[in-house]
This record gives structure tokens, sequence and C-alpha cells, in this order.
């Protein structure tokens, strides 16, 4: 029907139509071709409404599809993660508190929340209404089944982060975990600004160079306002629960959420390796 319209007004614009006389001469017509009014405002209604319906669903088509690319970024940690593996294993590191914020940790930990449905944080993603996405190793409203306190010591859960193209955010939770002052530490790999949600407090959002993942849904926090934050932490477990399996899974969720309750869109992205059955519990969200 949009094709019909624009050619209906493509004949409409068409100046001093060509005939011929009884003697086969070509003379133009007097009669000029034009729009009436409302044959203009007709227009205008037709394209408007094709354009309401058109526009949402092309945008729609492009959001849908930048969230399965971003899924494409859990599926190369997990490959590189299991990958690690072959070469070592998930104890290849120092136990301890390292840092200043990371929550004291160790292996014997890992062990169990490896094999508990709720995962283990990889790390946090921090979303806002206005400001940048934040990478940070913990938060306060995040601590549980974190396991930043074991990722510095370059051992396999921090080779295997570079591995899978997310080496900047190895190093954002090294140095947020050691405080560098931002003021006047330069980083090389990631960009640190001022939070603007809290002026004066020293607070800093940090993100890749290079951007990790590219849809709005991934960026941009759809629910929250102002200073509010929605915080997606990013969980390993051992496929099917079972260690003796030598795999891992990959999923994102909030705190609380299990390997069944994985973020999910509501374009439909299941924002785990495991597929749809990652979502059986999900809520899909903004």
């Amino acid at each position: 029907m949009f094709i019909q319209v624009l050619r209906w007004f493509a004949d409409k614009m068409s100046m001093n139509p060509v005939s011929v006389d009884a003697a086969g001469s070509r003379t133009c017509s007097k009669k000029k071709a034009g729009f009436t009014i409302v044959e203009l405002m007709v227009v205008i209604i037709i394209v408007n409404l094709l354009s309401g319906v058109a526009i949402p669903k092309l945008t729609d088509f492009i959001e849908r599809t930048k969230q399965k690319i971003d899924l494409l970024q859990l599926y190369y940690l997990r490959d590189a993660v299991n990958r690690a593996l072959y070469e070592g294993d998930v104890h290849d590191m120092k136990e301890g508190k390292l840092g200043k914020d990371c929550p004291e940790n160790s292996n014997a930990n890992l062990n169990k929340w490896l094999t508990d449905q709720k995962g283990v944080t990889y790390f946090i993603m921090e979303l806002n209404e206005s400001m940048p996405m934040s990478y940070q190793g913990t938060h306060s409203t995040m601590s549980n089944h974190n396991m930043c306190g074991l990722l510095y010591s370059a051992g396999f859960w921090s080779s295997a982060l570079k591995d899978a193209g997310f080496g900047a955010v190895a190093d954002i939770i090294a140095d947020r975990d050691s405080h560098k002052d931002y003021s006047k530490y330069k980083p090389t790999t990631y960009t640190a600004v001022a939070n603007t949600a809290d002026p004066g407090k020293g607070y800093y959002r940090t993100y890749p160079n290079k951007p990790i993942f590219i849809s709005r849904f991934m960026n941009t926090d759809g629910a929250a306002k102002g200073k509010d934050n929605t915080r997606i932490a990013m969980k390993m477990i051992w496929t099917n629960l079972d260690s003796n399996s030598h795999s891992l899974e990959v999923f994102l969720g909030g705190q609380h959420d299990t390997y069944q309750g994985a973020l999910l869109s509501r374009h439909g992205t299941c924002f785990s390796t495991m597929g749809t059955a990652g979502c059986k519990k999900s809520r899909a969200r903004y």
C-alpha cells in the first residue's frame, strides 16, 4: 500500500500531460496537474499511519538483532572458560581478599557456588538511565556469591576474560578494588568518568573503550530513574550443576536469580548459554 501511495504521488507530480491531436501533432494540455488540499491531507494521514506501524517495527527488529549479537558475547566467554579448563582448573589462583572492596573468598566457596542454582558472580554491570554502563567487581547490594576476591592472580578466571575479549573488565575490577585515583590515573583499556548522580563524592563509572554490548537493553536502564541503577551479574555454574561435567555455563541475572531465571528482554532474548531453558522462571524486563 505504501508503494501504491508513492506511485499515485508521483503521477500527481507530473506536469502538463502530453497528448496527440487528430493530425498526429504532440501538444501540451493546458490543464495543470496538482493536488487539492483534500488529496494532500489524505496523503499526509496515510503516510503518518504507515510510519506509525513501520518505524516501531523496524526499530524493534534492529534492537532484537543487537540483543542476539550481545548474547553471543556470553557464548564467547563460556567457550573461553571451557578452553581454559583444558589447560588448567578453576582453582588456579590465590585465595583470600586481595583488594579493598571484594569480599573474603576461598576455593571452598567457589566449589560450593558453582554447584548452587544462583551460580557464582564473575563481575557486575551497573545500568543507569542517563549515564554510561559501569563495570565493577562487586557492590554492597551484590556481594552474595561474589568471586572477585579471586580474580587478581592472573590465573584461570583472569586469563579467560582476556581470551574472550573481556580483558578491559579484568583491568577495571583490579583497578577499582585497589582504589585507583582516577583524577590522576589514566587507564588505557577503559574509560573512567565521574558519576554525575553523586557529584563531589569521588565515584566513577568505568567501561571498556571498545563496547562489549551494543543493544539498548544492555546499555540503558529502562526502569530506574535518576540515581537509581539496575545491577546485573555475569554468572557461572557447572553444566547441570555437576562438577564432574568439566564444563561451565554462563548467564546474566540479579543477585538472587537462579540459572533458570536468567535475564530476559521483552523482545524474547534469553541471556543464558543454556538457551530458553535458562529462562523458565524469568520475567521479561523492560
